[in-house]
Order: C-alpha cells, then structure tokens, then sequence
C-alpha cells in the first residue's frame, strides 16, 4: 500500500475507533455521488471490513439528480462493482420540488438528498448511513455557520437521529482534501468521477478560499481548527 493510502487508511481506522462509527451487525448503506471522496470512502470501508472485529455488510446507493447527471456512469459502476457492493440507484427531482420564485442552492439540494437517503435507509433495514464529508467539508461548515448563522456548530462524524433508528456516520472526518484527491488519483478513480454542476460558484467555495489562506502554512492548522471545536473553553466566550 503507498504510503498516503496507508496514511488515510489509518485515519479512517482511528476515525471508525474514535467515534464508535460501526457496531456488529450493522448494515451500512454509503451514499456515492459519483464524487472522489465518496468512492474513496467505500473503497476503505470495503477494505477495511478484512481488519475491523465487527462484522457489517455494506450496500452503495446513488442518487441520480436533475442538478448534476452523472457523466461517466458505465465507468462507476464498473468501478463500485470492483469492490463487491452492489449499487442501486434513484431519481431525485431536486429542482422541479423548488418553491416557485426561490433559486437552486446547495443547502435546498443537500436536504432533498438527504431526505431520499433516509426514507430508503429506513426502508429497506439500513442502520448506519456512510456520507463522504471529509476534514475540510466540517471545517468549511463551521466557518460557514459562524459567519452565516452566528452560530458555532458543524458536521459532526456522528449523527444519530431523535425519531429515526439510523445514524450518519463520516468516516472521512480527520482525513483532508489534499489526501483524497491524491489517494484517488493512486486509486484510478480521478478519471471516472464528476462533480456537482455548481461546484465553484458558491459562498462554500468562498469559504473553501478562505480556509485554503487560513491553513496557508500546512495541514497542522486544520488539525488544530478541528481539535478546537471540541476544546472549548467557555469560560472565554461572550454569554
């Protein structure tokens, strides 16, 4: 295994083991987008079902949007039918469920998507649901809704719903960009992936220059704007 690939590997590890992201028995269902950092993810997550001692199968689902079709299809699922997994795919309307007068945002989609996911999830037997945010998806959130919703809140690696019986779990949490897209590339998976038609024309792309500039240094600075949302010393902060 090339050094990087091992590195993330291990980052997923400690991720899974940290956050107590897969219990025994559980039937995982991992979104993929047709993305990097999804297909990276369950590439990992297949791989790592040699390692781990729990005992949990895995299913891929995409969701197929009248935002982003996807452009290289035979590719992936050639691709997630490489790792054993099956993928079963669904139509999600995104835009035609708009309220009439309002505009297409990131936020609109990710809650329709998310939506989909759950109901099949709950459907079909699902406890947890894999999504591929990685280190960077959080640290642009939290930067986004302190400037956007003055608030301090973000992803978190685990999420588990009030009403539902499924969790969401990240397992890509501590693992940044830089890494996925380099494993990617090592993996043969750059060629193959898409991105979201409105990739590059939004206030988190803002955002993602922002924290670029801020981390300008090196990847030590996300790591210590991660590890300070969970070290917070309340004491010095306005009520």
């Amino acid at each position: 295994m090339p050094p990087l690939a091992a590195t993330v590997s291990r980052k997923i590890g400690r991720a899974l083991g940290e956050y107590s992201m897969l219990a025994d028995g559980d039937k995982v269902l991992v979104a993929v987008s047709g993305g990097k950092d999804s297909l990276v993810l369950l590439h990992y997550l297949v791989n790592k079902r040699k390692h781990l001692p729990v005992d949990y199968s895995l299913k891929a689902l995409h969701l197929n949007t009248d935002v982003s079709p996807h452009g290289h299809w035979k590719e992936f699922t050639k691709a997630v039918a490489g790792l054993g997994v099956e993928l079963d795919s669904i139509d999600v309307s995104v835009v035609s469920r708009l309220v009439p007068g309002r505009k297409m945002n990131c936020y609109w989609c990710s809650t329709q998507k998310r939506g989909e996911l759950l109901a099949y999830a709950l459907a079909n037997g699902f406890t947890k649901i894999a999504l591929g945010h990685h280190m960077d998806d959080i640290l642009e959130t939290f930067l986004m809704n302190m400037m956007y919703k003055s608030e301090l809140s973000t992803m978190l690696p685990v999420f588990t719903y009030d009403k539902y019986p499924c969790t969401i779990i990240r397992p890509l949490a501590l693992v940044t960009e830089r890494e996925i897209l380099q494993v990617a590339e090592e993996l043969g998976y750059r060629g193959i992936t898409d991105v979201c038609s409105c990739s590059g024309r939004t206030k988190r792309a803002e955002v993602k220059k922002s924290l670029d500039y801020l981390c300008r240094e090196g990847d030590f600075v996300r790591d210590a704007i991660y590890k300070a949302m969970g070290n917070v010393k309340s004491r010095y902060l306005p009520n």
